[in-house]
């Protein structure tokens, strides 16, 4: 009991002490990670939370239209300076080049694999090193997860290591950052990473191994944190206002377009059935269509299914007969 005591007392002083931050911090105006994994948002978590840095997931392959209205968003106030995480096989070359095209200035940090994109984080942000680290495993989500949060709440840098055995990327970052302390966090390792770390002289903890939660969860960090001015939360509205606008106004043009271009391609059999519809509310019984058109039943069958391939309206049982609704807001001529 003593023992157990002792330990959280040390861990929690440990994770206390401030980390050894570079004076030229590295700026960024937006950290892009992909969408399709959770990992490289885990492994940068730490950092857009120590340097105020927004994380924005996004399709690794390409950038769709609402991923590009939010980053002309950027462009129009300023903001340029973009950090890639992952390799060419995270977020592709040609996303990287559209994104230049677009007026940024990107880095990239990346590795091989997520233990080195990991290492190569942490050394990019802690150029000055850190006495203390975070060490999780690369496949155990739920442990990185933990670790993650972690390291955002006391400012540590993360790496990751495999199951069983020290990661090459795991062990050059330690040394790299010239730490002294290890905390292991969560399941997915084992004990011979521990081992090896002890054996080359790092100080190791080990936190998930045990059912209750160690203490220090429930301390607040000592990080400086900026002053709040009165205007913090008019400027964060007056920003948002800012960011969004264009976007809501593209998507919105966007939709209209598309509409216009629907509806300008129907024949009058279809203009005829939807006017009839949007006469009577917007709703119809299927049955009542052919003696309000004049059209027979095969021909308001046909019509009726063809406007519902092209998304204007949808239908819903009622009895031995169809209820045909407006599926969306329309404006016919």
């Amino acid at each position: 009991m003593k023992k157990a005591i002792v330990f959280m007392t040390v861990i929690s002083f440990l994770l206390l002490i401030p980390p050894v931050l570079g004076e030229e911090q590295p700026r960024y105006d937006l950290i892009l990670v992909r969408n399709d994994e959770l990992i490289d948002y885990l492994i940068t978590l730490p950092y857009s939370h120590s340097f105020n840095i927004p994380i924005l997931p996004i399709n690794p392959k390409e950038l769709n239209e609402v991923t590009k209205a939010q980053l002309y968003s950027y462009i129009q106030l300023g903001r340029t300076r973009l950090l890639i995480v992952g390799n060419v096989n995270a977020i592709s070359l040609e996303v990287e080049k559209e994104l230049e095209n677009m007026g940024f200035i990107v880095t990239r940090i990346g590795g091989a694999d997520r233990t080195e994109t990991a290492e190569k984080l942490a050394l990019h942000f802690y150029p000055n090193g850190s006495k203390t680290v975070i060490l999780a495993s690369a496949l155990d989500y739920g442990s990185t997860l933990a670790a993650a949060e972690l390291a955002v709440e006391y400012n540590y840098p993360l790496l990751l290591t495999w199951e069983s055995q020290l990661s090459p990327s795991a062990l050059r970052g330690l040394e790299e950052l010239n730490a002294k302390i290890v905390v292991l966090v969560g399941f997915g390792i084992n004990e011979t990473v521990e081992n090896t770390l002890k054996e080359l002289g790092y100080e190791t903890y080990w936190i998930g191994r045990s059912i209750e939660p160690p203490p220090f969860y429930t301390q607040t960090s000592t990080t400086p944190q900026p002053q709040e001015s009165k205007y913090s939360f008019l400027k964060g509205v007056l920003i948002t206002l800012v960011v969004s606008a264009p976007i809501f106004f593209y998507l919105g043009r966007k939709v209209r377009t598309q509409q216009n271009e629907i509806l300008n391609l129907l024949n009058e059999k279809e203009k005829a059935v939807l006017r009839a519809i949007l006469e009577h509310g917007g709703e119809i019984k299927q049955e009542d269509l052919p003696e309000l058109v004049g059209y027979s039943r095969p021909t308001i069958s046909k019509v009726i299914q063809e406007l519902e391939n092209k998304g204007l309206i949808k239908r819903e049982k009622s009895g031995k007969t169809f209820v045909v609704k407006i599926e969306r807001k329309i404006k016919l001529d």
